[in-house]
């Protein structure tokens, strides 16, 4: 298929005039010059096609009868090369019935009749050229019509992707469903077994089993917790895998309980890599109308995060308070740990879903931006080489 081209419109207007005459170009170069058109000359048909290629003009007034070759030939010369077939031109010619067939079986878009008036010529100028621009916004339009859809072409490959996933998702979220059935159940038998069988020592054993006794408790309780939240994550990676956000569930929530849970869950992992978390300021916050299990995600997964990056001993914190306006409350979940550098520091936030390090998926920082997104929050990060990191969530109260 061959593709038109268009070249944009002059300003002013240029205009070429071909004819053998020298007096009818005299002519119609004082009549265009005075109305404010550029013109531009030629007596030959050849020399006509050369200043067209060199220097492309909005319309070519063209006569029927030149040395060298005819009008009609020229003309359809233009039609049939892609880069002038949209070129408007009139054809100067006579009279003749005849001469005006062949001008428009050649793809002449009008015509003049020697003499030519000056009202007549302005007026099928002035059409000509409206009707260019016309063109040229129809091809503009083309154009980003063009891009669009080229876009929603990669939207539509990329949706198509993620149906795909959406559906693996779902069906390996409802197998570890399956799987996560047994441990839960599992975990409410052993921690009945245990209980019977330190019901079952003697007393003075017994007393010597009741830190091992709470230590057990605390690990079935532990993993209980943890394959439940694993069920809720696998429920929610589709939604972050479709771009789509489940709706919000506000009710009161207690910042300082909130962060207890999380650190329950975390416990082990932080005492096994001799990490020491802390909390400051959040007794004292107001409980926020917000979605517990989203903001349950939001300090899990930015604590989590830390913990992983942790290769010796260090603290995490957990801090509230009250910003001055009294709308809203300021959290900061701050490390001692290895810190990021300059360049990963500024695009971390940037580019969620992206994962930064060896076997990550980065769904984390999504999950966590796309919570405090739907909460009306505002998410940043601050970062130092060898002095840690600092997340600081803003959240409305109400």
């Amino acid at each position: 298929m061959v593709v038109a081209s268009w070249c944009p419109m002059h300003h002013p207007p240029q205009i070429l005039i071909v004819d053998d005459d020298g007096d009818t170009r005299s002519y119609l170069v004082d009549a265009l010059q005075g109305h404010g058109y550029r013109t531009l000359e030629a007596d030959a048909g050849q020399v006509a096609l050369h200043a067209i290629r060199d220097e492309p003009p909005d319309l070519v007034l063209l006569d029927v009868h030149l040395p060298d070759q005819l009008g009609y030939d020229i003309c359809q010369r233009l039609r049939d090369d892609s880069d002038t077939t949209l070129l408007p031109v009139i054809l100067m010619t006579g009279v003749s019935t005849e001469e005006r067939v062949k001008g428009i079986e050649a793809g002449a878009d009008d015509f003049l009749t020697k003499p030519i008036n000056r009202s007549e010529l302005f007026a099928r100028v002035r059409s000509l050229l409206r009707i260019k621009e016309y063109h040229e916004v129809v091809q503009a339009q083309a154009i980003q019509l063009r891009a669009l859809n080229r876009e929603l072409q990669v939207k539509l490959e990329q949706e198509t992707q993620l149906a795909e996933v959406a559906r693996m998702v779902g069906d390996i979220g409802h197998d570890v469903k399956n799987l996560l059935m047994p441990i839960l159940t599992g975990g409410e038998l052993l921690q009945e077994e245990l209980e019977e069988l330190f019901a079952k020592l003697p007393p003075q054993d017994a007393q010597q089993a009741r830190d091992s006794q709470e230590r057990c408790t605390d690990l079935v309780e532990t993993v209980r917790k943890c394959a439940q939240r694993i069920q809720a994550q696998v429920r929610d990676l589709a939604d972050c895998v479709k771009g789509l956000s489940t709706p919000l569930r506000k009710q009161p929530c207690d910042i300082a309980k909130l962060v207890d849970t999380v650190y329950l869950n975390l416990r082990v992992l932080a005492n096994r890599k001799k990490i020491d978390l802390q909390t400051e300021g959040l007794a004292t916050l107001p409980c926020i109308q917000a979605d517990e299990g989203r903001l349950f995600k939001v300090i899990y997964n930015l604590v989590g995060n830390a913990l992983e990056e942790f290769n010796k001993e260090g603290t995490i914190t957990v801090r509230g308070k009250l910003e001055s306006d009294g709308q809203h409350i300021c959290l900061s979940v701050a490390d001692t740990g290895p810190g990021m550098s300059p360049e990963l520091c500024s695009t971390v936030l940037q580019k969620p879903g992206v994962s930064h390090k060896p076997g990550g998926t980065g769904l984390g920082l999504k999950i966590v931006k796309d919570a405090v997104a739907a909460h009306n929050g505002e998410i940043t990060v601050e970062s130092e080489l060898g002095h840690g990191t600092a997340f600081h969530i803003r959240l409305p109260i109400e």
